[in-house]
């Protein structure tokens, strides 16, 4: 027994001394040749090593890389060309667990990579769209996007089989500066991706949580603002590496919107084709969401997104600042220029309908409250999908300001000058609360129907507003407006005219028995039609204007006045003279100015009807009193 043991501690003296010598007996060059052979041989790139590189083998087999570059040329029309370099590689690896199909790799360093990658000749970038461009040509090229990444999807599901019967295990991965372009076939710069450090710790192959933290820059090309991505959290790798899973996985984007956005993400990752399926819980700019997130790669982005939240504030989500761009003096990549200093002209900002002409998305919101635009709607229900360009939302529902909304749209961003349509109702709104939310609190009470149908187009959000085109229809009964009364302006009219002092106690708001009235826009301004009013005593029709840029309003009422005005006071008395007389009465305003609308009859108007009659009267009774002369000589009477 004694000998055994003697035997076997000489034979592992001899396995240390032998792993402490060797590397003194190995010709490194060698073995580098041999690396750029067989890289040369299997993919056709070369491998350069311009740096020292190391070797060790006690007590990890361990190989140190410096100054390396290695270029891959497209092999088929569905490869990418690679061109990297890394400053630093450090890898140890055990050997012995190598004997039970096991890689234990220590922990590994990755720094100063650049990768420089075009995209393959069979999936170019989608083509920025010309400045006249047909729906059938749009709708084509949608056509083609999709058949080709479907081909795609197929030719990486035959090829992708995994990995199987070896199982990672290592310490931790290391990765720091790291930089990725990507270009389209042209040479374009098309995306930059950062990675200023990403770690993972206890790494394995065997569906154990993976710690990851790390802080990741996306670019793009230079247009848009950039990203800023922290993450935190935990993933599992699959065995056989087609599938990554998260766990818990918290992320810190600032960039995207004008705040930041936190998230935390459960679910998996599939390699090939690359697809993601999350549970989705984030904290936005105007409130919390949670929903599920599912993802397509290749080429345009293919989004669903089902949201429930229980206040969302869209008005608060707003996109970041935009960078101005500038031509690259010497790199291939665009320059970020501060804006210019405020000029005395400011020029309005081009809607941001870009990334709708390449976006393929389907949304959809339940919310307790979604505010849009200033207003408030209660148990709300969106649903939108965007594809080629054009912006679809199927629906908005819910109750706004305790009526039933249910309105539609279509934006068309596949020209250069935006096309959108609108059409929708609000039933049995309180038109209190829906003046409050504009501005004029206390204005009204009562309830009215809304519905309109309208049409625009532009480049920015103010040329929408100037070339509306369509029509607003509203009606309501048992209204009452709450800071002018048209019967007291009636009354107090009919004292000028009848020389009496002015009268007193007159009410100061209007009880509308009966409202309809309609707007019919072109080019942003509206004509005011068919207005008709009744209030008790006064019954009037008119028209008038309204301007929504100004939200400024005017219009001209003309009715009849009878008796039963008498009810607001003894003294405003209409008796025979104002047979037949047109009441005008003229009101001006701004929507949202909380004065309300100022209105005030032409009673120099009533007056000349009024003296018209009179000498009428005069006349036909002068007639009368001629005719009856003329009878009574003729007949002796």
């Amino acid at each position: 027994m004694l000998v055994l043991l003697w035997i076997a501690g000489g034979l592992l003296a001899l396995v240390v001394l032998a792993m402490v010598l060797l590397p003194m007996f190995i010709d490194e060059q060698a073995l580098l040749d041999m690396a750029q052979e067989q890289v040369k041989a299997n993919t056709g790139g070369e491998l350069i090593v311009e740096g020292e590189t190391e070797l060790s083998f006690f007590p990890r087999f361990g190989l140190r890389l410096e100054g390396t570059s290695l270029n891959l040329p497209a092999q088929t029309e569905y490869d990418s060309l690679i061109k990297a370099s890394i400053d630093e590689l450090d890898v140890g690896l055990s050997l012995l667990p190598l004997l039970g199909g096991n890689v234990d790799v220590g922990t590994i360093l990755i720094s100063g990579v650049t990768a420089d990658i075009t995209d393959p000749q069979a999936l170019p970038p989608a083509p920025e769209p010309r400045p006249i461009m047909s729906d059938r040509e749009w709708e084509k090229r949608g056509e083609k996007i999709r058949e080709t990444k479907q081909a795609e999807r197929n030719r990486q599901l035959a090829e992708s089989s995994g990995i199987a019967g070896v199982a990672i295990i290592a310490d931790a991965i290391q990765i720091e500066n790291v930089t990725v372009i990507q270009r389209s076939r042209d040479g374009t710069l098309s995306n930059t991706i950062e990675i200023d450090a990403l770690t993972l710790s206890d790494v394995n192959t065997s569906n154990e949580p993976i710690t990851l933290e790390g802080a990741i820059s996306v670019l793009g090309d230079g247009s848009t603002a950039p990203l800023n991505i922290s993450l935190d959290g935990a993933i599992k790798v699959a065995s056989d590496f087609t599938k990554i899973e998260i766990e818990g996985l918290t992320t810190e984007v600032l960039g995207a919107l004008s705040e930041p956005v936190l998230s935390t993400l459960n679910g998996a990752f599939v390699m090939t084709p690359a697809k993601a399926d999350f549970t989705l819980d984030a904290t936005l700019p105007g409130g919390d969401i949670t929903g599920q997130l599912i993802w397509s790669a290749l080429e345009s982005p293919e989004i669903k997104l089902d949201v429930t939240t229980a206040r969302l504030d869209v008005d608060q989500i707003k996109p970041a600042a935009q960078p101005v761009v500038a031509e690259a003096s010497g790199g291939d990549a665009p320059v970020a220029e501060s804006p210019p200093a405020p000029t005395g002209t400011q020029v309005a900002a081009p809607l941001p309908v870009g990334p709708l002409r390449d976006l393929d998305l389907e949304l959809s919101i339940a919310a307790d409250e979604l505010v849009a635009a200033g207003q408030s709607i209660t148990n709300a229900q969106v649903l939108m999908r965007v594809r080629d360009g054009v912006a679809n939302i199927d629906y908005v529902r819910g109750v706004l300001h305790q009526g039933q909304l249910d309105t539609r749209m279509t934006l068309n961003a596949r020209r250069p000058v935006v096309e959108a349509e609108v059409e929708g109702g609000l039933k049995g709104v309180n038109m209190g609360l829906l003046l409050d939310s504009l501005g004029n609190p206390d204005a009204a009470s009562g309830r009215i129907e809304l519905s309109w149908d309208m049409e625009t187009e532009g480049v920015t959000s103010d040329d929408l507003m100037g070339a509306l085109d369509g029509d607003l229809k509203a009606a309501g009964q048992d209204l009452v407006l709450e800071k002018v009364s048209l019967q007291g302006l009636v009354c107090a009219a009919v004292a000028v005219v009848n020389k009496i002092p002015p009268i007193t106690g007159l009410p100061t708001s209007t009880p509308i028995t009966d409202l309809s009235l309609g707007i019919d826009f072109d080019d942003g301004a509206g004509d005011i039609e068919r207005l008709r009013l009744a209030t008790p005593g006064v019954e009037m029709k008119g028209s008038g204007d309204i301007d929504l840029n100004s939200m400024e309003f005017g219009f001209r009422m003309e009715g009849q006045v009878n008796n039963d005005i008498m009810e607001v006071s003894p003294l405003c008395v209409i008796d025979q003279r104002y047979a037949g007389v047109d009441w005008p009465v003229d009101c001006a305003g701004n929507l949202a100015d909380e004065s309300g609308a100022s209105c005030k009859v032409d009673v120099a108007s009533i007056a000349e009807q009024i003296l018209k009659n009179e000498g009428k009267q005069q006349i036909q009774d002068a007639v009368e009193e001629k005719a009856g002369s003329l009878i009574k000589k003729l007949f002796g009477g």
